[in-house]
């Protein structure tokens, strides 16, 4: 069941992270761990409250805001390496390794002749030429060298990695979920295609606490808010949020030895720290999670356009049409839709009209992008 030649995929949390990831085995994919908008505390009553600008003004308003917010995710990216790097030569340390080597950026470093400040230069120089849609100053680069010291240093260092005893920075997981509830089969215009639901995603570090403890530790520079939401995300709410529950689900698979899991999040810039903990008694209840999601997923054959600013501000669907593409372009022909009447329809609304015209399998065949396979997915920022 797929959308623009890519998997329909419920997207329990996000961010554009430049990360090693593999390629899924199933075509229905979870996607957990990913860094996102809403670590960028954009606050939409800004405008309408504080400035309200008329729309021309708020939509070059919003546009800057997003290209300032965006700016701060892609510091999350540089902050979320330099602590990945530590991890690693705290790693090193504990097996009696002299060097570690990054291979992306930094690498041969000495474990034991390393300068920090140095580390975070070249992090950030690596990232600002990668990043170079925006426009850097030296103020960028204090701030993230702030945001940096500024975990390291909280409540004497318990966020420093190299105060952790350390399992796995950047612990990468896949999992099919081998249940007779997961499994899933679809008939397309290049055969039959069966598989298991599978989670995918990336947890920053895990650390061991003890015998029986793991600590999933996760860093945010954003705001604590539910991006779907714009609610704060508060204590009670972490305790149900979904993409904690499936970093403990993946931690029972990874590590199954371990009796109980604590899950900190340190929102470096909203609040601190956040501890939620799991057993093996959560597991019920995270399956049942997941089985709801995917059926409601497998049994939806009209999904729902949900409309907000976000679409024609952060989406390329909700932003762009059809035109100068292999597909032809609709135009509304219907009143009282989002696309004025006359206009070429965007190219979500013309999938929906498609959709409600022809019916989601005929719609997945003709929008499938020419070459790709239906049957392997690829993760978000994937270069393949």
């Amino acid at each position: 069941m797929t959308l623009f030649g890519q998997p329909l995929k419920a997207k329990v949390s996000f961010t554009p992270r430049y990360k090693d990831r593999r390629n899924a085995k199933a075509n229905l994919v979870f996607v957990a761990g990913e860094k996102s908008p809403h670590e960028m505390d954009m606050d939409s009553k800004f405008y309408q409250a504080e400035l309200a600008p008329g729309p021309r003004e708020k939509d070059e308003l919003i546009d800057k805001l997003w290209d300032k917010y965006n700016k701060k995710a892609d510091k999350g990216t540089i902050c979320h390496k330099v602590f990945e790097i530590l991890a690693h030569i705290k790693l090193c340390d504990q097996n009696n390794q002299q060097y570690y080597n990054d291979t992306e950026i930094l690498g041969m470093i000495d474990i034991n002749n390393y300068d920090i400040n140095l580390i975070i230069e070249k992090v950030y120089d690596y990232y600002i030429s990668k990043f170079n849609h925006h426009e850097w100053s030296v103020a960028d680069y204090n701030e993230c060298k702030k945001w940096i010291f500024k975990a390291l240093n909280y409540s004497d260092g318990i966020f420093d990695p190299r105060n952790k005893n350390i399992v796995q920075p950047e612990q990468h997981f896949d999992i099919e979920i081998k249940k007779e509830w997961a499994k899933y089969s679809y008939q397309t215009k290049i055969g039959q295609i069966n598989g298991y639901l599978a989670i995918k995603g990336t947890m920053d570090l895990i650390a061991r606490v003890n015998d029986d403890t793991l600590e999933i530790i996760d860093y945010k520079t954003g705001k604590r808010l539910d991006w779907a939401t714009g609610q704060e995300k508060t204590l009670a709410k972490l305790h149900e949020d979904p993409q904690l529950m499936l970093y403990y689900y993946a931690i029972h698979k990874l590590y199954p030895d371990a009796k109980y899991v604590i899950v900190s999040i340190y929102f470096i810039n909203d609040g601190g720290m956040f501890s939620v903990c799991f057993d093996k008694s959560h597991i019920s209840k995270i399956e049942n999670m997941l089985k709801n999601k995917f059926e409601t997923i497998k049994n939806t054959t009209n999904p729902e356009l949900n409309k907000s600013w976000k679409c024609t501000k952060l989406c390329h669907f909700g932003k762009n049409t059809f035109n100068n593409t292999n597909h032809l372009p609709i135009i509304e022909y219907r009143e009282n839709q989002i696309t004025p009447l006359g206009e070429h329809m965007t190219m979500c609304e013309q999938v929906h009209h498609d959709i409600l015209v022809k019916g989601i399998d005929a719609v997945v065949d003709e929008y499938q992008a020419p070459g790709y396979n239906v049957g392997q997915y690829k993760a978000p920022g994937s270069a393949e």
